[in-house]
């Protein structure tokens, strides 16, 4: 009779630590990413290709286009080497449009430049009450002191925003935390602040984007891909046209009709290109010199940490140290609001649930890594603050809180925490 209990405990034991067991087995493993020196050659050729239509390194599909943002990688990304951020000029340009009679609605980007007149998109072509230009200036998009006269009004339901080029810097290293990571610090948000949900504008809980994949997403202004390789097979269809097995090019808005032959990217070139990017050394902090600037810098971590940066802005994230983010989404308020994307539906009205595969709404920006950032200004999601000190105070939602107490410094300290910004410098 013991025996026969002792089967049925060891039964009831391995029913209910199956289902752990199960997932520990079938949990996405953290990706490693092996840098073989020649796969690295041959995709820095690639990110520092001139691509043009009926480029000779896209044999199958029709090369450059037909719309595109950029001829290369490090045309956009550059700035403190390769790899690096890019400036307004490089700026893309996306919509959405929400009105009523719009089906589901729609969002992409208006690309800046084609290899046919016919293929040109314009603002025009988002909605057409929108005037018909052609590589909008960020002043014409968002409505910048000085310059507001020269800011369009999209109709109700219709929004116009603009990216910045990111920094590659580091990849690697954020491509391999795992999902669990964050999600944990989702949670710890969530319990340090009494169990607030994400998306309110008081306190800073932030949320890892679910994708409809599974994944978490840890690349892009909105959290959008889920890993390195998603990231730059994305910018290659969207920035430079190059239709590839992971994402088909982007059609053109004033050419809808057009068919390209085939792919112009492989598996092997699109894994030769993200095997690089991985490649680029990660960022560091690095102290001045002289003593005296030195002090002033360890002064300004200090206040950065006591007025709330370092809530979002964690200066470690797993194992990945000096990240100075947490890569949740945030909610940041209404004047930093900028929705659209590669031609994705857009988000449903009302706030994001997170248990589900929900897309970011438009007030919701993933907390970029402050790695680096002394190298990659202007900064914000569309670079429209030109100096640290003006980002910070652009800061709103759930960042409101520590923009005021970075305004209420004295300006000797407000120095001290931009000189400390200044140590995170680019490789």
């Amino acid at each position: 009779m013991i025996r026969c209990y002792g089967v049925w405990y060891l039964l009831i034991g391995v029913a209910l630590l199956a289902p752990l067991g199960l997932r520990q087995l079938t949990r996405a493993a953290p990706r490693k990413h092996a840098l073989e020196t020649e796969t690295v050659r041959a995709g820095q050729v690639l990110f520092e290709h001139e691509w043009k239509p009926n480029d000779p390194l896209s044999p199958g599909g029709d090369g450059l286009g037909p719309v595109y943002n950029a001829t290369s990688c490090v045309a956009c990304h550059h700035q403190g080497g390769r790899g690096g951020a890019g400036g307004l000029a490089h700026n893309v340009t996306t919509f959405t449009d929400l009105r009523p009679g719009v089906g589901a609605g729609k969002e992409g980007v208006v690309h800046a430049f084609s290899i046919d007149p016919r293929f040109q998109e314009t603002l025009a072509q988002a909605n057409p009450s929108l005037p018909p230009i052609v590589r909008p200036a960020l002043h014409v998009i968002v409505m910048l002191a000085g310059q507001e006269r020269h800011c369009v009004t999209p109709p109700p339901g219709v929004h116009l925003s603009q990216r910045n080029t990111p920094a590659l810097f580091g990849a690697r290293l954020i491509d391999e935390i795992p999902d669990r990571v964050l999600i944990a610090a989702e949670r710890a948000q969530r319990v340090r602040w009494a169990m607030a949900p994400p998306g309110g504008e008081h306190v800073p809980v932030g949320r890892a984007l679910r994708l409809p994949s599974g994944r978490v997403g840890h690349f892009g202004w909105k959290a959008q891909s889920a890993s390195l390789s998603d990231f730059v097979r994305a910018a290659c269809a969207n920035e430079l046209g190059l239709g590839n097995p992971g994402q088909a090019q982007p059609k053109s808005m004033a050419y809808a009709s057009y068919v390209a032959p085939g792919l112009d990217l492989t598996d092997k070139q699109c894994n030769e290109l993200t095997t690089f990017i991985a490649s680029l050394s990660r960022p560091e902090e690095r102290l001045p010199a002289d003593p005296r600037a030195a002090e002033q810098a360890r002064e300004g971590k200090t206040l950065f940490g006591k007025i709330g940066c370092a809530d979002c802005h964690t200066p470690d994230l797993g194992s990945v140290t000096g990240l100075y983010s947490d890569l949740l989404l945030h909610h940041m308020g209404n004047p930093l609001q900028g929705g659209g994307s590669y031609n994705e539906p857009p988000p449903p009205s009302g706030e994001p649930d997170p248990t589900r595969g929900d897309k970011p709404s438009p007030v919701e920006w993933r907390t970029p890594p402050l790695w680096g950032v002394a190298d990659t200004g202007p900064y914000l999601h569309d670079g429209r603050a030109t100096t640290l000190e003006e980002a910070i105070g652009l800061h709103g939602g759930q960042a409101g809180s520590s923009a005021r107490r970075f305004a209420s410094l004295s300006p000797g300290q407000k120095n001290q925490v931009v000189a400390f910004l200044k140590t995170l410098r680019a490789p």
